[in-house]
């Protein structure tokens, strides 16, 4: 009888990143209410086919991706399938907070999503110029206008949301870093591995 996966816990400000198999599912997990986790897409063994966010908002039409959608590299490649959705509200316009978005705000060694993505993909012989483009799982940023206001996440408790790989991956994800970004608190994130 097969081992059902673990739920592996984020914590506040962190960051991780491992291969997924194609056919295997990611499922990212609200682990707490109101928090975004970031997400990057790297084929296993081409690295520079990257998630691109606006291939995938172009191809499938529509600013938030929804299920039965492709999420597309910037060769077009399809990376993964969103499968399931308790959230239905994520983001494709936002690059993950950095450094450098920090300390225009005045905030100086604040930890980024930007780093802690780079940090994790090192294993992998990426760095922080590999990170481009982000996945932003249960953010809500609307386009009003002319202006991109971000609104509080759409996410409570054990709200889901769910990928299945359509190549070999790499995957980096983080409990993003913006205090702004999740509603005043940064909280923690979790994740299962369905092969």
């Amino acid at each position: 009888m097969p081992v059902p996966p673990q739920l592996v816990r984020l914590e506040p400000q962190t960051g991780t990143a491992f291969v997924l198999l194609g056919g295997a599912r990611l499922r990212i997990v609200a682990t707490e209410s109101e928090q975004v986790a970031d997400v990057a897409l790297f084929a296993r063994y081409d690295h520079a086919d990257s998630f691109s966010p606006g291939r995938t908002m172009d191809y499938n039409e529509r600013l938030i991706p929804q299920i039965g959608d492709v999420l597309y590299s910037n060769r077009s490649t399809p990376l993964a399938r969103v499968v399931a959705d308790t959230a239905g509200v994520h983001d494709l316009l936002l690059t993950p907070c950095s450094r450098v978005m920090f300390e225009r705000r005045g905030q100086l060694n604040h930890p980024s999503c930007h780093e802690n993505l780079s940090r994790a993909l090192g294993t992998f012989g990426l760095g922080e110029d590999d990170v481009l483009a982000t996945l932003n799982v249960f953010m809500d940023v609307r386009v009003e206008g002319n202006a991109i206001n971000v609104y509080p996440p759409a996410s409570r408790v054990d709200d889901y949301f769910e990928l299945q790989a359509q190549t070999d991956l790499v995957v980096a994800m983080c409990a993003c870093s913006s205090e702004l970004t999740n509603n005043g608190r940064c909280k923690s994130v979790g994740y299962l591995i369905y092969p």
